[in-house]
């Protein structure tokens, strides 16, 4: 019982790292297609780089 308890923090911790990591490469990027660029979330604001 432990043992599911241990492994599932590491995977949430894991997914939780992940989805950090794609939202700092968002916000640091820009969207390729010309035409159509989207509504940039204000909560991810405070990851953009200047």
């Amino acid at each position: 019982m432990k043992l599911k308890s241990i492994l599932k923090k590491g995977i949430m911790g894991c997914t939780n790292a992940l989805a950090l990591l794609l939202v700092v490469q968002t916000a640091n990027s820009a969207c390729v297609w010309v035409i159509h660029q989207p509504e940039f979330p204000k909560e991810a604001e405070k990851f953009k780089r200047l």
